[in-house]
């Protein structure tokens, strides 16, 4: 279950409250407070615009969006002892992630109350449960029925509901014949991924909005003194789909033939041209894939441009590539329209930490080298001990040669740590990199310390170099495997703060992790 729907009813602010007003930091807060405080204490959400206004009337009669229908309300004296118990314990759902059993309870509260909160709750967490077209209904009745909905809490839901119907298919239902007394169910697909579904009480109209997931659906109307009729259908963007029509008569059929419907006329195709980069990803091949209201290929590409032919509505494009931190792109198209979009990977972290460590290494490898290369060439290579105070001078120059040599193999052993870090996704190079330089550290100062200490500075100078040289190597390697080895662990066990502000198309998004 994705934890993204946790940041609707776990994060609540104060940024629409009035002054003094109280602002509850879970459902449970929202769910005991009075009906007063259900619209400016509710969570505010960092989503997209919508344009439902406050002043659209609910039009049942010919056109409207779907409502669920419900029981008439119990007398106080039945609910309200046990109304915050209850309340309680659909939070207590809710935050244990039970989000469907929560979805359940409030709604049970909303039909023994019709307190508009519990309306905004259960759609809360049918949206958690990713119960996409029961929670728009619960929202858009929350929306037409609350006492009062501020502005900014209006357009904090028409942008959840937004959102929503981009994850489901907008269709109509048609309702032939009498609406009064009568009875309209929809019953989910059944096996759907997101779990078992409860069916949808709906009042009738002539004509319902819906927006449902992907599936077979089945609406039921019953009304009395004429037969149930019921009608399976597929939810696709645009479907219209009709309910509940007199059977034909079964004598004297009609002398002229029924009514042709025109054909429904098929929206042209967009043009979706999408720019790959950067070239690097590019050499090795980026995944592209898109999710939207009808199938589309998914290719990889090679070359920085490549153009869909798509179904207008609403896709998300997902490019992903090695070393790469996948992208996810909305994208919505019109009919006919031609569009084109610029994705840029970015390196992931493993990558960020090769390259980081690679030049790091390969700088101070430079460094060491050269250094070392200026302190053996300024060295003298003829050595005079026709005297004391010459002596002394040439032991001089022989340590000093012996330490410029161990620089250039200090900055040999760690360029070749550079490169390996930068190189090798896995850790099995380093670890054997830092059994080699450990054993090179090992053996070349034991070398080192018999030559200088058995013999004079000036006899058998030339092993004494190498001796350096193979300390100055092993201690480089072994050195700079280790860094990359303990820098690459840290940056793997980091994990990014619970909530944070991240950037997308429509402005600033919240993004939660649990």
């Amino acid at each position: 279950m994705p934890y993204l729907p946790l940041v609707p009813l776990l994060l609540w602010t104060a940024l629409a409250a009035p002054p003094g007003a109280s602002t509850p930091s879970s459902p449970s807060d929202r769910s005991t407070a009075g009906d007063s405080h259900a619209t400016t204490s509710a969570p505010r959400l960092l989503a997209a615009k919508s344009r439902l206004t406050a002043s659209e009337p609910r039009r049942l009669a010919a056109h409207t969006v779907a409502v669920l229908h419900v029981a008439p309300a119990a007398a106080p004296s039945d609910t309200v002892p046990d109304e915050a118990t209850r309340s309680a314990a659909a939070r207590t759902h809710y935050t244990e992630r039970r989000y469907l059993e929560a979805a359940r309870m409030y709604e049970q509260l909303w039909r023994d109350t019709q307190a508009a909160k519990y309306r905004f709750n259960a759609g809360m967490a049918r949206s958690a449960a990713e119960h996409d077209g029961a929670a728009i209904i619960h929202w858009q009745a929350y929306l037409s029925t609350a006492p009062t909905v501020t502005a900014r809490e209006r357009s904090m839901l028409a942008s959840e509901i937004t959102a929503a119907k981009q994850r489901t298919r907008p269709l109509q239902l048609k309702i032939l014949g009498p609406l009064a007394p009568a009875t309209l169910t929809l019953t989910a697909p059944e096996g759907a991924p997101q779990g078992p579904r409860d069916p949808i009480d709906l009042l009738p109209a002539t004509t319902i909005d819906l927006s449902l997931e992907p599936g077979n659906w089945t609406a039921t109307i019953t009304r009395p003194d004429r037969p149930t009729a019921s009608i399976t259908f597929t939810a696709e963007a645009g479907a219209v789909i009709t309910l509940g029509g007199d059977p034909a008569p079964a004598l004297d059929p009609p002398t002229q033939p029924p009514p042709v419907e025109p054909p429904v006329a098929t929206p042209e195709d967009a043009a979706l041209t999408i720019t790959l980069g950067p070239p690097a990803a590019l050499a090795r091949g980026v995944a592209v894939s898109l999710a939207g209201p009808a199938p589309a290929e998914a290719r990889e590409l090679r070359s920085p441009e490549q153009t869909w032919q798509l179904a207008p509505g609403a896709w998300t494009v997902r490019a992903e590539a090695r070393d790469y931190e996948p992208l996810n792109t909305p994208v919505q198209l019109g009919p006919g329209e031609q569009r084109r979009l610029d994705l840029q990977l970015r390196p992931d972290r493993d990558a960020r930490t090769r390259f980081g460590l690679s030049l790091g290494l390969g700088i101070t490898g430079f460094t060491m080298f050269t250094a070392g290369a200026v302190l053996t060439g300024r060295t003298p290579r003829d050595l005079d001990c026709s005297t004391r105070t010459a002596c002394q001078i040439a032991v001089d120059n022989v340590l000093d040669r012996s330490t410029g040599l161990a620089l250039i193999g200090t900055g040999l052993g760690t360029t070749v740590t550079a490169i390996t870090a930068g190189l090798m996704r896995s850790d099995r190079g380093l670890l054997v990199e830092t059994g080699v330089g450990g054993a090179l550290l090992t053996g070349g100062l034991a070398w080192y310390m018999v030559e200088v200490t058995q013999t004079t500075a000036l006899d058998h100078r030339g092993r004494a170099h190498a001796a350096a040289t193979v300390l100055g190597l092993g201690g480089g390697m072994f050195a700079g495997a280790v860094i990359s080895l303990v820098v690459r662990r840290i940056t793997r066990q980091r994990t990014p703060p619970p909530v944070t502000l991240v950037p997308s198309f429509r402005g600033l998004s919240l993004a939660a992790r649990f």
